[in-house]
């Protein structure tokens, strides 16, 4: 249980590979679906707004992540992870035949159904696998094995775009040439759920027969979550953030090419610079992190981080400058998901984990949903009704809330949360990312 190694035998190099398999197939489905989406709609010249369809389709099953975690909490957790896996390799299949946007959605629609009722159970049974001093460490390589497959899965995407594919295969399906990584993406959800059979699940954790699968357990999870004061302060905080950084994805766009004139990759430099700093702050938590006391001060700590880089970020003009501050906002914004996750592991009793990362999922898409709804609409109202356009006013004010959250965060944890926080140079060891193939270690 003690192994966090990616290349070994152990139960959560399983779970690792797994997860990553999982998550390539995801981007790589997503990345496609906008792009078939889009090329739909290019016979009918509204290809813009067709792309959207599939982002519509996998942003509203986020009010069943509730639900989502009390199936977590009431089945094995082993055996939903490989259901969700081995049903999304049929439901993506189908879309290398789909041809209209109505098929298009539904299919979406459902793969995020299946995809949200996985991600719980990931999350609830790391603690099974993991010692808790190693959990920072562990979720740093998750996240960094979900967000690396981002890059691999849009080039695959590009390259197989791009291959001479012969028409007897693509008469087949929609006679999109792109549509053969839907066939690549099922085999990886097969992988996926291949590796997982070799999971071994904890007799000890698994539910009870007797167990009641009902809105009085629902409601159960979701009193749990809002009284209990570490993490009911802890999740507002970040989701008045999410909403905050929402922002940074519908506007950063104009706010880098329209208000400062910069060439249209500018926003990929701005994005990559975002996701450079969230990998770089998981990857230095993680080798001196080993208990969560005080996690809400180092939450905190991170928001207010994020907070002032990004007021700075939208108050610059050179693009060096803005680059620079946005690695750090994405350093800041790394560090407060991975002590966040972390810390909900740690600390939640087993029978309620998924319920409580459920909910957590929930109200976070929740947040990102309303602000992609509000702030482009907002930033159209408050344009040329004060100095400066509505696109930095918005995302100034977005950055200031931020740092107000994080405010928030650091004194209600200051006052409420009484353990120590444990830094040890001693764990460096602990986090070994060794290549060569090595023997199951001793439970």
């Amino acid at each position: 249980m003690n192994s966090v190694k990616i290349f070994s035998r152990s139960q959560f190099s399983i779970l690792w590979w797994s997860g990553s398999l999982s998550s390539f197939g995801d981007w790589a489905t997503l990345f496609a679906s906008v792009a078939l989406a889009s090329q739909i709609g290019t016979t009918e010249g509204n290809s813009e707004i067709t792309a959207v369809v599939p982002l519509v389709a996998r942003i509203i099953p986020a009010f069943l992540s509730s639900l989502a975690g009390l199936i977590a909490d009431k089945f094995n957790k082993k055996n939903i992870m490989i259901i969700c896996d081995f049903s999304r390799m049929f439901v993506v299949f189908l879309l290398f035949f789909a041809d209209n946007l109505i098929t298009l959605f539904v299919i979406n629609f459902i793969s995020e159904i299946f995809s949200l009722i996985r991600q719980p159970s990931r999350e609830a049974v790391v603690p099974e696998v993991v010692e808790k001093e190693n959990l920072v460490k562990a979720n740093s390589l998750f996240a960094i094995g979900t967000y690396a497959t981002l890059p691999i899965a849009s080039v695959l995407l590009g390259i197989v775009s791009d291959l001479k594919i012969p028409e007897g295969i693509l008469n087949y399906g929609n006679g999109w040439s792109g549509s053969i990584i839907f066939v690549f993406d099922s085999f990886t959800f097969f992988l996926s759920s291949y590796i997982l059979f070799f999971l071994k699940s904890d007799e000890r954790n698994t539910p009870k027969k007797a167990e009641s699968f009902s809105y009085g357990e629902f409601k159960k999870g979701l009193s749990y979550f809002f009284r209990t004061p570490p993490i009911r302060n802890i999740v507002i905080s970040i989701s008045l953030s999410l909403f905050a950084a929402g922002a940074l994805f519908i506007l950063g766009y104009t706010f880098l090419t329209v208000d400062l004139g910069f060439s249209e990759s500018s926003f990929g430099f701005m994005i990559s610079a975002f996701g450079l700093g969230i990998l770089s702050s998981m990857i230095l938590l993680s080798y001196f992190i080993s208990s969560f006391t005080r996690v809400s001060i180092l939450i905190g700590t991170g928001m207010l981080m994020t907070g002032i880089a990004l007021l700075n970020a939208f108050r610059s003009e050179e693009f060096l400058y803005i680059l620079l501050f946005i690695f750090v906002a994405g350093a800041g914004t790394g560090g407060v998901y991975l002590l966040t996750i972390s810390f909900l592991q740690a600390t939640t009793q087993n029978e309620l984990r998924g319920r409580v990362f459920g909910n957590f999922y929930s109200i976070g898409r929740v947040a990102l949903l309303i602000s992609f709804l509000t702030t482009g609409l907002a930033a159209n109202f408050l344009d040329n009704k004060f100095d400066g356009s509505g696109v930095e006013i918005v995302l100034q004010s977005s950055a200031l809330l931020i740092f107000l959250s994080g405010a928030i965060s650091l004194f209600i944890g200051y006052k409420q949360i009484n353990s120590e926080i444990e830094i040890e140079n001693s764990n460096f060891n602990n986090l070994k990312l060794d290549f060569r193939s090595t023997e199951d270690e001793p439970e």
